[in-house]
């Protein structure tokens, strides 16, 4: 325990020097002054580099240490010399890590102002709604905070601006432009100082926020062919990095092969580490750069967790309140169990993540059943001597594992069992909220004429079931159900959400759950809902139907892959004489004895198998920005790998 408190003080104290050091040549930090305040970093500058410098430091010592150690077996082989690598090795991973803390602040600056920009079409949407509806700024503001699950780094950014307004005492104006400083996206600053102009001139609140919403989705048209071009960049070097490249390592090292035996272990680094390496990478970037734009289809439950038992009083003299709350919660979660058992697969299609929970102990069985079923998994006594005793029976079993050629069948099968249904459920889902939201516009539009008529909105949603839309005919009738059965339009509206759980929807929602209880005439604001939610359709449109191209170029570069690795293996590997070494010099040639022409055949037909998975992946996170969507067409790919050298006679 002293050892730790020392250990903490030392540490404390180094910071404090570093701090000293960093606190005298402030002034040369300005631009991290004002990184870290745009990241929302809630610390001084001088403490954050000390806290940087402290940890570089122990990285460094660390590394050194380590590569000591390592260097002490190969003394033996090398000498003294070999401590000379130890010396820029703790240079370099501290200077690393040092440079990581400083880049982190921009880093997470970029990701809060990817956020606003996100949301801040739709975000100027809500603000205009409301704004027609008669309410101040400051309400509108305080609205827009507490809608954080719909409208992300907005929401957190006006929070700011109501923080400094109801708690600072700082009045608006003010408060807008310290919001405007510190905001690290360039559309936000724009969008408040103009506001701060709009309040200092006296006009038109609501005309601002109708134009600044129609420029900003104008804009986020143009930002989002910047993006499809990049993403044709990352296309064209995927094909020509992780395709191309990989294609003609292996066939230098199936060549090599010929001479070098050792070059077999190059080909299993390449296969079995590279490829689904770099496809790693390649999705994590397509995610993090989608991430950026319109949210994709699998995004998580957008709406706040509903509370059932708000606002409910309970007086029963045996029991406490608490405790009864407790009881009822208990009894939702046994009835929601009761409910999955009772339609499992209605589960599965209102949240498919589900099916894994089936599929993967079923892919595993399977795999147990099948390696049983060839043979390879042998269950039995083995006779053998215990110790201290001689012929006699032991109770011990063995188990003989198949090599790694006979699992290919296994495998490859025992992915379609864990994926096929995932990706059924799935992919059913996504078309399901697509029709929803190509006919949420129309829907929303039906009910602005039919308020215009004089109908309130509940009155419009009852009078919208004989109308026929398609998809969302369904989910309208569950609102009018819920309303049936006492719950208000709002929280029935809000039910559809969670089931939902789509950003463009949650807005639309949210959008005129808030108005219809701060505004007394919707029907403006149900026009205003179904031009934003029109606007941000057609970008996702525009977006996937774009993207379609790059999933056809993914497609035609894992077919050439197929066709010149099948071409590699059949008609040079296949034909590799073998022997011994007189007989290969007495044909001419002069090759190794231990050349291993089926073990190349396998190593190419995995490469095949892994290569499509990985392709697929990748073709999904380039279409539809994530790589659950990538998994039909990895399952596609592996199949058409599979059934080529399966049927045509090489694995």
């Amino acid at each position: 325990m002293l050892h730790g408190a020392r250990s903490l003080y030392t540490y404390t104290s180094s910071i404090r020097k570093f701090g000293t050091y960093f606190a005298e040549r402030r002034s040369s930090y300005a631009d991290l002054i004002a990184t870290l305040r745009k990241a929302r970093i809630p610390l001084p500058v001088d403490k954050y580099l000390a806290r940087s410098a402290v940890i570089s430091l122990l990285v460094a010592t660390g590394a050194l240490l380590l590569s000591v150690l390592i260097c002490i077996p190969l003394y033996t082989f090398f000498g003294a010399k070999v401590f000379l690598l130890a010396i820029p090795v703790p240079l370099v991973f501290g200077g690393i890590a040092y440079y990581l803390f400083s880049y982190y602040p921009k880093f997470r600056s970029d990701e809060i102002a990817a956020s606003i920009d996100r949301s801040l079409p739709s975000a100027i949407t809500y603000m205009y709604a409301l704004s027609r509806g008669g309410l101040e700024l400051v309400e509108i503001l305080e609205s827009l905070a507490g809608q954080r699950h719909v409208y992300g780094g907005v929401a957190d950014h006006v929070g700011y601006v109501v923080r400094d307004i109801r708690y600072l005492n700082i009045d608006i104006i003010n408060a807008l432009r310290d919001a405007s400083e510190r905001s690290p996206s360039r559309n936000m600053r724009d969008f408040l100082d103009g506001l701060v102009m709009v309040i200092d001139s006296g006009g038109s609140l609501t005309e601002y926020f109708k134009i600044k919403a129609a420029y900003y989705y104008e804009r986020a048209g143009a930002d989002q062919e910047k993006y499809l071009n990049s993403l044709g960049m990352i296309a064209e070097g995927y094909i020509t990095v992780f395709v191309a490249g990989p294609l003609f390592l292996m066939t230098i090292l199936v060549v090599v092969g010929m001479i070098d035996s050792s070059s077999i272990l190059l080909l299993n680094a390449l296969i079995y580490g590279l490829i689904p390496g770099a496809t790693i990478l390649c999705v994590v970037l397509l995610s993090t750069m989608a991430g950026s734009r319109e949210e994709s289809y699998h995004v998580p439950t957008t709406t706040k967790k509903l509370n059932v038992f708000e606002g409910v009083e309970v007086r029963h003299a045996d029991v406490a309140e608490d405790e009864l709350f407790t009881q009822l919660g208990t009894a939702e979660k046994i009835q929601k169990y009761k409910k999955f058992f009772k339609n499992p697969v209605k589960s599965f299609f209102e949240n498919p993540i589900y099916a894994l929970y089936v599929t993967v102990p079923a892919a595993f069985i399977y795999f147990i059943i099948a390696v049983y079923m060839k043979g390879y998994l042998k269950i039995g006594p083995i006779i053998g001597t215990l110790s201290g005793a001689t012929g006699a029976a032991s109770g011990a079993y063995a188990m003989e594992f198949p090599s790694l050629s006979v699992l290919d069948d296994v495998a490859v099968f025992g992915m379609f069992v864990m994926l096929v249904p995932f990706t059924f459920f799935y992919e059913s889902r996504v078309r399901r909220i697509k029709n929803m939201e190509r006919e949420m516009p129309e829907f929303l539009r039906r009910l602005a004429s039919m308020n215009e008529a004089g109908l309130t909105l509940t009155s419009s949603i009852k009078a919208s079931l004989k109308s026929k839309l398609g998809v969302l005919d369904s989910e309208v009738m569950r609102m009018w159900r819920d309303i049936e059965w006492g719950a208000s339009t709002s929280v029935a509206m809000a039910r559809f959400e969670a089931r939902v759980r789509t950003a463009m929807i949650s807005r639309t929602i949210t959008l005129i759950m808030k108005a219809n209880e701060a505004v007394s005439d919707i029907r403006q604001v149900l026009q205003i809902a179904a031009a934003d939610s029109e606007a941000s359709y057609r970008l996702k449109k525009d977006r996937l139907g774009n993207m379609t191209e790059y999933v056809m170029i993914v497609y035609l570069s894992f077919f050439v892959f197929l066709f010149i690795v099948y071409v590699l293996a059949a008609n040079f590997v296949g034909m590799v004489p073998t022997g011994d070494a007189s007989e290969n010099l007495s044909q001419g040639m002069e090759m190794l004895a231990d050349y291993d022409a089926d073990k190349y055949i396998l190593l190419m037909f995995h490469a095949t198998l892994i290569q499509g998975f990985c392709s697929g992946l990748v073709g999904g996170a380039m279409g539809e920005g994530n790589a659950y969507s990538g998994f039909k067409h990895s399952i596609i790919m592996v199949a058409i790998a599979y059934a080529t050298f399966t049927l045509l006679g090489l694995a």
